[in-house]
């Protein structure tokens, strides 16, 4: 009988070495874009005014009560109150007071409140029946991307535009 014995597949210590580097060169380029702020947290930014001023349209048809969407751009904050301001609306997750601020929220670091007016102030207010009192829009601006959200005046559709 005669038995081959064959070589053995193996990769040399050089050729490991170099795909070891360039593995590390790819992290040290790739790691820290991906921990920056980026548009991903702009649109989930985005997403989150949209979804509370779409809550604050339905609570106030749902208790046939004006609401208010209040923006401070000076905090990039914004709060759900009723029709005269003394109150906080509850959040639905929790039932705690319906207070979003993007600065205490590391979810959207680096994302701010900009251009906002709804008739000349930075208050959105939804009448009893689910319609805003006028229409307007604010900015959600992160370090790479700038989105619009509109509120029409007579139906109160939201809309959202990368800019």
């Amino acid at each position: 009988m005669n038995h081959r014995i064959g070589k053995l597949g193996a990769f040399t210590l050089i050729e490991v070495l170099v795909v070891v580097v360039i593995i590390g060169i790819a992290g040290a380029i790739v790691v820290p874009q991906l921990l920056a702020p980026s548009s991903l947290g702009t649109q989930a930014a985005g997403r989150a005014v949209i979804a509370d001023i779409i809550y604050a349209q339905s609570d106030a048809v749902a208790h046939q009560k004006a609401r208010k969407v209040i923006f401070d751009a000076a905090t990039d904050s914004y709060r759900l109150t009723d029709d005269a301001d003394t109150n906080l609306v509850a959040n639905w997750i929790g039932g705690a007071q319906y207070v979003v601020s993007f600065s205490n929220d590391s979810r959207f670091q680096g994302v701010t409140l900009d251009n906002i007016n709804f008739g000349g102030t930075s208050t959105l207010e939804f009448d009893d029946l689910g319609s805003p009192i006028s229409g307007g829009n604010l900015e959600v601006v992160g370090d790479t991307s700038r989105y619009l959200i509109s509120v029409a005046a007579l139906t109160g559709r939201v809309t959202i535009q990368p800019q």
